[in-house]
């Protein structure tokens, strides 16, 4: 994320009617099989999973990971240092509908592990080596993005948060912000590198029931449960000063390094609604 937003792309380019939930994790238990979870009658039980320990195994869902992050985010922004800072680096006064509207970006920031490459891993297939950051070229980096896949992603985003931006270059500064969550910004660079086709011709695809898509709507979907003002019309765009995309990309880090601590949030089944009671 450079001072200078990078693409003039269009990212919300939306053709589509409001995503559904899809399908939940189903609950079942995994028999005892070793460290190494087979493809089969159980698989579905943790995918799609955001967090993953072998000592049981256990798992936390994508969806919960992703709300923990998003919660603990909002929170941040309530601390006095933390607001007068995003409000400094905005110039004015920063509402409650624009911090709920980051909560729901800080949201998407694991949206990547999503992808089908990632998710195989726990079966502990030979020579897997799928992230969740630089997969993410076909959908985004204007350079080498698969249309398809791009706006696939775009339509599997939250219905209205398109709005929330004064023009698409803010929107994808604000999603290299969220996606950088690991500490140093996300560049890409047109190149058809890595993992990249592997990326673009299965990981993002669909694959029996399991669709990366989908996943990525659940999130979303959820996310409008817990920030409900977010999608409340009206208010101002969100800040187009690249510093203050800095501060939030900074504080998305510090809410996942809280929101991934198992001493507040356990490794474990949960159900997604008791999260936000």
């Amino acid at each position: 994320m450079n001072d200078a937003v990078e693409p003039g792309r269009a990212v919300f380019r939306r053709n589509c009617v409001s995503p559904t939930q899809e399908a939940r994790l189903e609950s079942n238990v995994l028999p005892a099989k070793g460290k190494v979870l087979v493809p089969g009658e159980f698989a579905s039980a943790c995918i799609f999973w955001g967090k993953f320990v072998d000592d049981g195994p256990r798992w936390l869902s994508l969806t919960a990971h992703c709300l923990d992050v998003a919660v603990v985010f909002r929170a941040l922004c309530d601390l006095n240092g933390i607001r007068r800072s995003l409000q400094h680096a905005a110039g004015r006064s920063v509402s409650e509908q624009e911090l709920d509207r980051l909560a729901v970006l800080a949201a998407l920031h694991d949206a990547g592990k999503s992808n089908l490459g990632f998710q195989h891993k726990v079966f502990g297939e030979k020579g897997l080596r799928a992230g969740h950051i630089r997969e993410l070229a076909p959908l985004l980096d204007p350079g080498v993005l698969d249309e398809h896949l791009h706006t696939a992603f775009v339509q599997a985003l939250p219905v209205g948060m398109e709005a929330w931006f004064p023009n698409e270059q803010v929107a994808y500064s604000y999603l290299i912000g969220t996606f950088s969550h690991h500490g140093r910004p996300v560049q890409f660079k047109g190149e058809r590198s890595g993992t990249y086709w592997q990326a673009q011709q299965e990981w993002w695809r669909p694959r029996g029931s399991w669709d990366p898509m989908a996943a990525i709507t659940d999130i979303g979907c959820w996310a409008k449960a817990a920030f409900p003002n977010a999608f409340a019309p009206g208010g101002p765009s969100l800040p187009s000063e690249p510093r203050f995309h800095h501060r939030f990309a900074g504080l998305v880090v510090l809410a996942d390094w809280l929101g991934s601590h198992p001493h507040w949030f356990p490794v474990q089944e949960v159900d997604v609604a008791d999260r936000l009671r």
